[in-house]
């Protein structure tokens, strides 16, 4: 039934997240998938950002 279906396209994404784990340099930074985190495992929220959210919440009220 699946012999119908072309074969898909590779995602080039994909390339990209194999790439990044096959590198072995211990001090990269993995900006491919868009969710970023420390060696702690938390996603840090950047300065800009907080100072963004902080003025559309004083703006809003």
């Amino acid at each position: 039934m699946f012999d119908r279906f072309p074969e898909p396209v590779p995602d080039a994404l994909h390339a990209v997240m194999a790439r990044f784990r096959a590198d072995e340099r211990p001090h990269k930074i993995d900006l491919g998938v868009g969710v970023y985190r420390d060696d702690s495992g938390a996603s840090p929220i950047m300065a800009a950002v907080r100072e963004a959210e902080l003025a559309l919440f004083r703006t809003s009220r």
